[in-house]
């Protein structure tokens, strides 16, 4: 133990000096009257509306994807209340996880964490969402919405973000001011996850009720409301928006858009812990990280074409950020955490290519040892990691 707090102190000395070669400028933190006062006691609450807008499911326009940067970073949230920071930056054409900062955060276990442009939110069992400027670096106050833990937080680009509850509603809030614009209420137990379409019309959440919504953002109603087999532990949008998935404890459902019904249903044999959907070359695929420290890698039609073995502690989360390589080639990078504090940094055409076989093949199986692809960096944090989320790097 004395030996995992001398490495975490280590780390966050150079974490510390890390932050005070960065040439940024250093705002005021708000004191908690101040930030109470614009959190908590919004002006006049308003629905996020268009005239135009029809109270069904609008089928949202495509958007287009953020652009790849040369740098990325991972947030990362634990048991033990501390706020992970890495920045993934080839080095002489080495990937490196180096630590940007690590900060207590919340009084209570970290549940949740999401960025958005310059923005990071960090959700707690504490009830708390804190809110932090990464390119000043400094804190910007504490949303009080919520009456229980937060259980999912979203950004939609720079301009809004949703918070979820196990108090069983979707806070939407305006990240000019953070005014509170909307509660969304339809759930009859808390909230597990929620997911916001990528053209930030749509909506998804899922509740211990054992019910999915839709979620209709132009007009914050209600859009369609179904019941689900069992609860719904996660959900997810495609890249391109035109699917989703909803994760169970061991399987997971696939819905194409404008449709009430499945189109596939993938069943584990592991307990699914995180659910992400990428794509690859043209297609979508699943990625589910298990108890089992393995990634299974699914087709969009739900087929099981294999796994890998990423870890030597069950998978605690899962994310994605395109990231364009020293040769100047864009490629989508994987991150994974797992419990025993271990962050990895993956390439998403290793992580697909390990496990698809042949053409001559008509089967797929785990990536065997001659297969089995390496990551591209890892960093021990040495706590027990709860959540993460990669996104572009604002520090450069």
């Amino acid at each position: 133990m004395a030996g995992g707090q001398k490495k975490r102190a280590r780390a966050a000395e150079e974490a510390q000096a890390s932050q005070k070669s960065q040439k940024t400028t250093k705002a005021r933190p708000e004191t908690s009257k101040e930030a109470k006062s614009k959190t908590d006691k919004p002006k006049d609450k308003q629905e996020m509306t268009d005239s135009k807008a029809s109270k069904g499911v609008e089928i949202p326009s495509l958007v287009t994807r953020q652009p790849a940067k040369d740098s990325f970073l991972v947030t990362a949230g634990t048991y033990e209340r501390l706020l992970y920071g890495i920045e993934g930056r080839f080095v002489d054409d080495t990937l490196t996880l180096k630590a940007q900062f690590i900060f207590p955060a919340h009084i209570g276990c970290i549940k949740a964490v999401s960025v958005g442009g310059r923005y990071l939110a960090s959700g707690s069992t504490d009830e708390c969402i804190k809110l932090y400027d990464l390119k000043k670096r400094v804190e910007l106050g504490t949303l009080h919405e919520h009456k229980g833990t937060i259980t999912s937080l979203f950004f939609h680009g720079r301009t809004h973000m949703l918070s979820a509850s196990e108090d069983g509603a979707i806070c939407i809030f305006r990240t000019k001011d953070w005014e509170p614009l909307k509660v969304l209420r339809g759930h009859k137990g808390p909230i597990t996850s929620i997911a916001v379409h990528p053209s930030g019309k749509l909506a998804l959440s899922v509740s211990q009720d054992r019910t999915i919504i839709i979620w209709n953002l132009l007009t914050g109603q209600r859009a369609s409301r179904t019941k689900t087999p069992q609860i719904g532990e996660m959900v997810a949008w495609s890249p391109s928006g035109n699917a989703y998935a909803v994760g169970y404890s061991t399987e997971f459902q696939l819905y194409k858009i404008g449709q009430a019904e499945a189109v596939a249903t993938a069943f584990s044999k592991q307990r699914i812990q995180v659910m992400t959907i990428v794509e690859h070359k043209g297609k979508d695929y699943v990625l589910v990280g298990c108890q089992d420290k393995r990634v299974y890698i699914y087709s969009s039609e739900g087929t099981e074409l294999g796994s890998v073995l990423c870890h030597e502690n069950r998978i605690k989360g899962i994310s994605s950020v395109d990231m364009t390589f020293p040769d100047e080639k864009v490629h989508t990078i994987v991150v994974t955490i797992s419990s025993d504090g271990r962050v990895k940094a993956w390439r998403l055409d290793d992580l697909i290519e390990s496990v698809l076989k042949t053409p001559s093949d008509n089967k797929t199986t785990d990536a065997s040892d001659s297969q089995q692809p390496e990551a591209l960096a890892t960093y021990n944090a040495d706590v027990r990691l709860t959540c993460v989320v990669a996104s572009n790097n604002i520090f450069i």
